[in-house]
């Protein structure tokens, strides 16, 4: 679905909104444009045209999803509709995907479910840990608005309604970061990348002992 705007883009009120906000706002400032930090989805209300978010943990309540003009955006790392849900950047190595797909998309009722606006790849190299992986996140996202704002300053927003394999990423637990001990390192290594050192190190047991195992990438 083709949308005409009804007004010029720089005349538009712009909210950003959770905690990648700084990651939008950068390429705002770029391109000279005005927007505006939302703290909260509760602050949102008709008078804005349209709000980006990324980094949004909780759901939205439904009856501030359609108060802006051309509604919420949200960005997502996977292509949609395959891996909804949590944990994108883990789920999108372990399962041996060679691009993060950031997707954006409408928000709606139903979890990553709304209408495409844009996709945009950012490839993953086989020694990319985790603080890379968020680093291309961060690109992606800022990849993706940038087409969507030259979109919008040419005066349309393109939608399209996500098709192909429908796919649910479940909420990761510390079991995840548990390794097979029986299997060759090199197997275990996008398991190894996408543990957080810190929060979800990665981990065997021996004797009924947790091994804990922290990595580095030397360049």
């Amino acid at each position: 679905m083709l949308i005409k705007l009804k007004k010029p883009l720089k005349s538009m009120r712009v909210g950003l909104l959770g905690s990648r906000s700084d990651t939008m706002l950068s390429v705002f400032k770029e391109k000279g444009l005005h927007c505006e930090l939302i703290s909260h989805y509760s602050e949102i209300n008709n008078t804005y045209d349209i709000v980006f978010g990324s980094g949004v943990y909780d759901l939205v309540s439904e009856k501030y999803l359609e108060l802006p003009t051309y509604g919420i955006v949200f960005f997502h790392e996977t292509p949609l509709p395959e891996g909804k849900g949590n944990a994108p950047l883990q789920w999108t190595v372990e399962n041996k995907k060679l691009n993060i797909t950031v997707t954006a998309f409408k928000a709606v009722k139903a979890i990553d479910a709304g209408a495409i606006i844009c996709q945009f790849n950012v490839p993953i190299y086989k020694t990319d840990t985790l603080s890379v992986l968020e680093i291309k996140r961060r690109q992606g996202i800022q990849g993706c608005l940038k087409i969507i704002l030259e979109e919008m300053d040419s005066g349309y927003l393109l939608m399209r309604d996500q098709s192909g394999r429908d796919s649910y990423n479940p909420k990761r637990t510390i079991d995840d970061s548990e390794l097979d001990c029986n299997k060759p390192l090199i197997e275990l290594w996008d398991k190894i990348r996408v543990c957080d050192n810190e929060k979800f190190p990665a981990f065997f047991r021996i004797n009924n002992k947790k091994i804990i195992l922290k990595y580095e990438v030397e360049n």
